[in-house]
């Protein structure tokens, strides 16, 4: 079995975020190899800037020698290049896609003149579909598929069943915007249709976001863009398409929320846009954990999310238990504060190794400044952030980890005893214990080593 993650559009990219977090921290059902895709002619999009560093970190992980008994960066990846793949080109507009000059006079033409206004066919498409699906449908429709291309999406799935694994497609994006409303309906229809020769050994799922953001547009002038007035619209539209449509999905997830946060500056597209991560994206990333888990011929279903008080979110209204999650979330803030100032002390040359006993046991021979320390440093600043980001919700109680340790910076607790309540309950475990069980002897299969030893045994000491 192998499991693809396609993210379309810039909704979907933040939902491709979430789930490279809850990959690292070893969330998915199995261990089953994860291939993930992005398909977005906006590929200065600073959402997904910011997925493909988590991305690439996790990659960087899959060298660590943590030992095959953990949870911890189980699941290896196989990046969909090219990476995202743009549908549109550069600099094109859909007159040039759709090649309108042979056509201009003939019939043809003359319909598309009538169903595409001047604007919608003179406007470069380099940020993407400006929230008009009925462009990114006719883009994506006629360039999806090169079948005589060996890197498409169809072919490299095609590639996965022929070396005997059974696939599951989990594809995500946006119902209400541009780019994730024209993608999800027919990129699902079109792999379906290419790949109907291996209809036993493929499932498709998807979730589709509803509204849970809006922003007021400055500065756009007479530009073509997605409006958050017609979001609810062109939700209510595309469920009704939805509906009609019962053998797009074998798996159908729809989250939303219905309270809009504002974004913060808005952007038309391009590297401007970089919206905080958002509880939706996590239930959204969730989604397709309950996918992944599903039998590959299990009975058609229709899910949507709902919690129990409209202001308020807590691990009761996760489909997920949330044990692993917060002993990833205790092991990453272990490293912060009790590892990652120590190694910077010793490269400085401001303390010495024999201080440190987990230091000599576990990572003597290690040079701390080597790409494999230096990038997961990067990372835990990054999981921290984006946790920060879930956990402050604008005008909403988020109880999973205790915001109060992020007052003063994402990674940094104000007080080190917050730590014992991470979860929001009264834990024994305090860094002090964390600390203590470092020093500990300890059995560990002896082919674990290197950076990746440590990991493995501060994982296993942040068990409640």
């Amino acid at each position: 079995m192998s499991y693809y993650f396609v993210s379309i559009g810039g909704t979907g990219a933040k939902v491709m975020e979430s789930l490279t977090h809850l990959c690292i921290a070893g969330l998915l059902p199995s261990d089953e190899r994860v291939y993930i895709a992005a398909i977005d002619p906006d590929v200065g999009n600073g959402n997904l800037e910011r997925t493909s560093t988590a991305l690439n970190n996790f990659a960087e992980f899959q060298n660590f020698s943590v030992g095959n008994d953990t949870p911890l960066f189980k699941n290896k990846i196989s990046i969909v290049r090219p990476f995202p793949w743009n549908p549109t080109g550069h600099d094109k507009t859909l007159d040039d896609l759709t090649e309108f000059h042979h056509h201009r006079g003939t019939p043809v033409g003359k319909l598309y003149e009538v169903l595409y206004t001047r604007r919608e066919r003179s406007t470069t498409l380099n940020e993407g579909f400006r929230g008009h699906p009925s462009i990114g449908a006719a883009v994506l429709a006629k360039n999806f598929d090169d079948r005589t291309n060996t890197t498409t999406l169809t072919a490299q799935i095609e590639k996965t069943i022929g070396e005997g694994d059974s696939v599951k497609i989990f594809l995500a994006g946006s119902v209400f915007g541009g780019t994730g409303a024209a993608g999800l309906p027919t990129v699902a229809r079109l792999l379906r249709n290419n790949l109907v020769d291996y209809a036993g050994r493929i499932s498709i799922g998807g979730v589709l976001i509803l509204p849970y953001f809006s922003f007021t547009p400055t500065d756009v002038k007479d530009e073509l863009f997605a409006r958050s007035e017609n979001f609810l619209p062109n939700t209510k539209a595309a469920l009704k398409y939805y509906a009609e449509r019962e053998n797009l999905f074998d798996a159908t997830y729809f989250i939303g929320d219905s309270v809009m946060t504002p974004v913060g500056e808005f952007s038309v597209g391009s590297a401007n846009q970089r919206n905080e991560a958002h509880v939706v994206e996590l239930y959204a990333a969730l989604a397709a954990v309950d996918f992944f888990a599903r039998p590959i011929n299990a009975p058609k279903i229709f899910k949507y999310i709902c919690h129990h008080e409209r202001d308020k979110f807590s691990w009761s209204d996760f489909p997920a238990s949330s044990e692993r999650f917060v002993q990833f979330a205790r092991f990453i803030f272990a490293y912060v504060h009790l590892v990652k100032p120590v190694l910077a002390d010793l490269v400085s040359g401001n303390e010495r190794a024999y201080k440190y006993p987990w230091f000599v046991d576990l990572l003597d021979g290690v040079k701390v400044t080597e790409p494999d320390v230096v990038n997961f440093n990067f990372y835990v600043e990054a999981f921290a952030a984006w946790l920060k980001q879930i956990e402050t919700l604008n005008g909403r109680e988020i109880f999973l980890i205790d915001s109060s340790m992020f007052e003063t910076n994402p990674a940094r607790l104000v007080d080190k005893k917050l730590f014992a309540t991470l979860d929001g309950l009264n834990s024994a475990l305090t860094l002090h214990e964390v600390w203590y069980r470092l020093t500990e002897p300890f059995k560990l299969d002896t082919t674990v080593r290197g950076f990746g030893r440590f990991l493995r045994r501060l994982y296993d000491c942040c068990a409640a």
